[in-house]
């Protein structure tokens, strides 16, 4: 049995021209040029908003799920993070002009909302090796485009109480150290490497689409 370090270097390198295609991705870059106006924001916060609140319900069963287990700890952190997204990302809805209920209205997209489904159905069947895996490289994909948009939104007036959302994300990636701890206990119990790196797969999988759906709803807004 492969040890958890070598299981984590083979899926972060089988999955680095995903890795890649989101870390080049345009849509930051787009906003940054003013490539795409700054209104199509309100659909990155319309569908971060039922993202968010789907999240918080999957990281509170994960805290439930693994409450006496090791992964408490490192689930119990996701789901603080997300309680303080929540928080943030109406700053961010409020500088777009945008109240709750705007955003309780507003309808998400099925290829944006993917990750969200695929959370939910991991957090409610899958275990804490594959969850720890695939978040942890998940979300290094995730802070650094949120690092790239908060970029771009600096270089077009936005302060930093407007990006906090933004600015959260990408400083607090999860510790190496911790999910390895998570991933070689789930291999001990009988957790495969296909099954650790099928759940990253997807994840970085849905993420992706998360971003090109935004794009694609960038680029059909008419010019002002």
């Amino acid at each position: 049995m492969p040890s958890a370090q070598q299981v984590l270097t083979e899926i972060t390198q089988a999955l680095a021209p995903t890795n890649e295609a989101l870390r080049t991705h345009p849509y930051p870059e787009a906003l940054a040029r003013g490539e795409l106006p700054l209104t199509v924001l309100r659909d990155f916060v319309g569908h971060q908003y039922h993202v968010v609140k789907s999240d918080l319900r999957s990281m509170s069963l994960l805290v439930h799920r693994f409450a006496d287990e090791p992964a408490y700890d490192f689930m119990y952190g996701l789901f603080q993070g997300e309680v303080s997204a929540q928080r943030s990302l109406l700053k961010l809805a409020a500088r777009l002009g945008l109240d709750e209920r705007e955003l309780e209205r507003y309808e998400p997209q099925s290829e944006g909302f993917a990750y969200a489904a695929y959370l939910a159905l991991a957090a409610a069947q899958g275990s804490a090796a594959e969850l720890a895996c695939a978040l942890y490289v998940n979300f290094h994909a995730w802070g650094d485009n949120c690092q790239r948009l908060s970029a771009a939104l600096h270089r077009r007036g936005f302060t930093a109480e407007d990006t906090a959302f933004l600015d959260a994300f990408a400083v607090h990636p999860p510790s190496e150290q911790q999910v390895l701890v998570l991933i070689q206990d789930g291999l001990d119990r009988g957790v495969t490497p296909r099954a650790l790196h099928r759940a990253t797969r997807l994840f970085q999988a849905y993420e992706k689409l998360f971003w090109d759906t935004l794009l694609a709803l960038g680029r059909d807004v008419p010019s002002p």
